[in-house]
């Protein structure tokens, strides 16, 4: 039977529809598919994170443990440590790490991490820094030592949660092995030894710290974990040439908050840069210090506007006696400047107090 005319016009249309066709539920069976996978996926993750939380409670044994992490894929084992990891205390992270030590996949990201592949490597560190593993410790300790410098960082990060604090001696001279990684991603990495690290780090501060990344880190570290040890160190480095740290010296005596750190931080209040001078103002506000209401006063009347605005608001938050030298401020000051800014400490003082 022949075809019409219009039949063969519209044939290889009806051919190229037939094929779409075909190509699109292709996609959606395979999209469907791979939906499916993950979910079953996520269901045995969230299967061995109830075992991993209940051997931790004292109701899965040991031995139960072990097995569903053997039978686990890679995936969901990593997936599960990543999601309790985040839960646990140091001392519930050692218990795991001792259950799970000689796991399949521990042991497969200590032989990763001696890859070629940088990334992969990256990945290993990354993950043994979930789960404080001895046996991980002498490759971690290669891949620190031989980089690159971003296996480098996760490498020390894995180690510092084991507080090895040999890998923090190394990295406190070698600090050049992480010259791109910014001043707040060192000084996280040198909070996370613990308080044996922080310990290290007085007397690194005390002897002096070769690279000034490394010195303004360790400041930044020290000031927030509010070590009180380290403030005759910390007090020094006001004293320092390099402006970035008496600038980082000055934040930290604020955090550490010792009333022993009042005269040295006044003093800095005259420095001839005015980050150091807004840093001590701060500082004091932190500390409450009666004994600078004067010489805060003074800095009202800053050529800086950060040096005024801290020391008026060190003063609002000092007590009576730092509202009274505001309101004198106010009243009698000649630097409009100063009284614009005594009359706004004040205004929020009030606002603090009634909210």
């Amino acid at each position: 039977m022949s075809t019409s005319p219009i039949g063969q016009q519209f044939a290889p249309l009806l051919g190229i529809a037939t094929l779409a066709g075909a190509v699109l539920l292709g996609f959606l069976l395979a999209r469907a598919t791979k939906r499916d996978e993950r979910s079953r996926l996520r269901h045995r993750s969230s299967d061995l994170f109830r075992l991993l939380s209940g051997s931790l409670a004292g109701n899965v044994p040991g031995a139960a443990l072990r097995r569903a992490a053997r039978d686990a894929e890679s995936e969901n084992f990593w997936e599960a440590i990543e999601a309790i990891a985040a839960t646990l205390r140091p001392r519930e992270r050692r218990e795991l790490a001792r259950s799970l030590e000689r796991s399949r996949h521990v042991l497969a990201e200590c032989r990763s991490l001696r890859d070629d592949d940088p990334l992969r490597r990256e990945l290993a560190a990354r993950r043994l820094a979930l789960i404080p593993v001895t046996r991980a410790r002498r490759v971690l300790r290669r891949a620190l030592v031989h980089g690159p410098e971003a296996v480098r960082l996760a490498a020390a990060r894995a180690l510092a949660v084991q507080r090895d604090l040999a890998s923090l001696g190394w990295l406190l001279v070698h600090a050049d092995t992480l010259s791109t990684r910014p001043v707040p991603a060192l000084s996280g990495l040198l909070r996370s030894f613990g308080p044996r690290g922080r310990a290290l780090l007085v007397t690194a501060l005390e002897r002096g710290i070769v690279d000034p990344r490394f010195e303004r880190a360790a400041l930044d570290a020290l000031g927030l974990s509010r070590c009180r040890s380290a403030r005759p160190g910390v007090e020094a480095r006001l004293r320092s040439d390099a402006l970035e740290l008496r600038v980082a010296a000055a934040r930290a005596l604020g955090r550490i908050g010792m009333g022993e750190s009042i005269p040295a931080l006044m003093l800095a209040l005259t420095d001839p840069a005015w980050p150091v001078r807004a840093q001590a103002a701060h500082a004091l506000g932190r500390l409450h210090a009666a004994p600078a209401v004067e010489a805060l006063a003074e800095r009202v009347s800053d050529r800086s506007w950060w040096v005024r605005h801290h020391a008026a608001y060190a003063l609002a938050v000092i007590g009576s006696e730092g509202r009274d030298a505001l309101c004198e401020l106010v009243v009698r000051s000649n630097d409009g400047f100063a009284r614009e800014m005594a009359r706004e400490a004040l205004d929020r003082a009030v606002q603090r107090r009634s909210a």
